[in-house]
């Protein structure tokens, strides 16, 4: 359990600190041809930003690999949804996209007449967990067993981002449902911050108030919420007060039964064409080279880069699963230079996760 800092003072240690424990991996390797040269600009999952973890990465990567550096004004950090939309609108310079949802990538940027991405690689799973300010007469003394009657006691904020730009908007209101299943509330639970009915468009209620992930830590500081849930990784990044939720609420499992666990619950979001049907699914994080990306040499590099064992152990302190075997959505399409940048290798992704791709 961590908690609440100052944001400032942990983006310079925790860029110090996680890059410490993993440079002798990298260094080891042969390193990519100089043709990679150039500004590494990346697109990312909000949550990737807080207390500088990827900045931290990109920032390693460039020290290691020479003519390359990693600007942090050509790093946007946003909901992997806006994201997505962003990069398939055209004319975005980003040389890699990681995405906090695995569906994001083959649903918005594959299936394009002029298609962006051929492919993603599913790396890590990343739990859900409930971020919260310690302060809060309310919740003290909240714990896993007791944080759904803690968190809608009177007068307690609930902060989350908005469902239909960021996959972290719609994994909040699929715990909800999960845990309103498990205590069988019969909707009393989840009614007390959305209203429309389970499955339906979810509209906030009072108790709710939207904020963008990147910011929640701040949000939780300043007291514009009082409780957040989050993925762990940033909860653990900022050094967030946070406590873990059960295996079958927290979307952190990846086997078949968990799937379909988590897809017994759903929720509508707005599409650019109406509204689509989201069904609960883990928390797994993918990546991709677009094939608009103006150094795709380099973009590719750095996705060698963050899915070897250089990475594995930062990634796993901060809070990530890492994947062994990671998967991928497109074998016959995955660069031959991906294919054998992780000791697990990569292999198809799971057809009980492959079906939830619309």
């Amino acid at each position: 359990m961590r908690l609440v800092g100052t944001i400032a003072v942990v983006v310079g240690v925790a860029a110090v600190c996680a890059v410490a424990g993993f440079a002798g991996g990298w260094l080891a390797h042969p390193g990519p041809a100089a043709s990679t040269a150039g500004d590494l600009a990346i697109i990312a999952a909000g949550s990737l930003a807080p207390a500088g973890l990827m900045p931290a990465l990109a920032s390693q990567f460039a020290n290691e690999t020479p003519g390359v550096s990693a600007p942090s004004s050509l790093q946007l950090y946003e909901g992997s949804t806006d994201g997505a939309t962003a990069l398939a609108a055209g004319g975005q310079p980003y040389d890699i996209f990681v995405s906090a949802d695995y569906r994001v990538i083959p649903e918005h940027l594959e299936p394009m007449a002029s298609t962006v991405a051929s492919w993603e690689v599913v790396f890590a799973s990343d739990p859900v967990v409930l971020a919260y300010n310690d302060s809060v007469p309310a919740l003290k003394g909240v714990t896993a067993l007791n944080w759904s009657k803690a968190i809608v006691a009177s007068g307690v904020t609930l902060g989350t981002p908005n469902a239909s730009s960021d996959p972290l908007g719609v994994n909040a209101i699929i715990v909800l449902e999960l845990e309103d299943a498990l205590e069988s509330d019969g909707g009393a639970f989840y009614g007390h911050f959305f209203t429309g009915g389970e499955g339906a468009l979810a509209v906030p209620t009072s108790s709710v108030k939207y904020v963008a992930e990147n910011v929640a830590a701040t949000a939780l500081q300043t007291g514009e919420v009082d409780a957040y849930l989050i993925y762990q990784s940033y909860a653990i990044a900022d050094h967030l007060t946070y406590i873990p939720l059960a295996p079958s609420v927290n979307l952190g499992g990846t086997t078949s039964t968990d799937v379909a666990n988590y897809g017994t619950v759903s929720t509508k979001v707005i599409t650019s064409s109406g509204t689509a049907t989201d069904v609960g699914v883990p928390v797994l994080f993918a990546l991709t080279v677009p094939s608009t990306a103006p150094h795709a040499v380099l973009g590719l590099a750095f996705a060698e880069f963050l899915l070897s064992n250089a990475t594995a152990s930062t990634l796993s302190t901060d809070g990530f699963s890492v994947l062994a075997p990671m998967w991928t959505d497109q074998p016959s399409h995955l660069p031959a230079a991906l294919s054998g940048s992780t000791t697990g290798g990569i292999v198809a992704l799971p057809s009980y996760l492959s079906a939830l791709i619309t």
